[in-house]
């Protein structure tokens, strides 16, 4: 007779989210010059951002346009003004990815006894390979002068450069929402 272990729900959920923990996952950094009074900053302007990428779906046109669009909305959002003559502040960006191959091995996990039901192993996997694709924004904003006032750094894994395009505006726009930087 086959016996076969149910993996009880509870169980199940917490392998799946500590899986989705491990999996990619977006960081970003914050740093600027200290000593200067952001609140006088008032109008910007957005130069064409450089972008390194021998993906057709993030070296284009539009990919850019939805990079500055983002910048421009969330800067926007913070009361800034965007003005072409004289602004404040300069804002450009930068963007560099590449694909990376991994080897996951996941060991074995032993689920000790509970009332009425006896311990079991789940038996590790691998290797298995394990394709992403790795990209890093990052947005300086200057002043007139060409002094750095604020840098923002994005680093962003994705399952794809179709996935990394659709996600980076987004991810340019919550990075962007960070500034100006908050007093402590």
């Amino acid at each position: 007779m086959k016996r076969t272990h149910r993996i009880p729900p509870a169980l199940a959920l917490l392998g799946a989210l500590a899986w989705a923990a491990g999996a990619q996952a977006d960081s970003h950094d914050v740093s600027y010059a200290p000593g200067i009074d952001f609140r006088s900053l008032k109008t910007f302007s957005v130069r064409s951002g450089q972008i390194r990428s021998a993906k057709p779906e993030i070296d284009n046109r539009l990919f850019r346009q939805r990079m500055e669009d983002s910048i421009v909305a969330a800067l926007r959002a913070r009361g800034l003004r965007e003005e072409t003559d004289h602004p404040d502040m300069i804002v450009t960006y930068s963007f560099q990815d590449r694909n990376v191959s991994e080897v996951e091995r996941r060991g074995p996990t032993r689920i000790g006894p509970s009332p009425g039901v006896r311990g079991f192993v789940i038996p590790g996997s691998g290797p298995t390979p394990v394709l992403f694709t790795d990209g890093t924004l990052v947005v300086d904003i200057d002043d007139t002068q060409g002094s750095l006032l604020w840098r923002g750094t994005w680093h962003d894994q994705e399952d794809s450069g179709p996935s990394l395009s659709r996600n980076l505006s987004e991810d340019a726009r919550k990075l962007v929402a960070l500034f100006p930087p908050q007093r402590k």
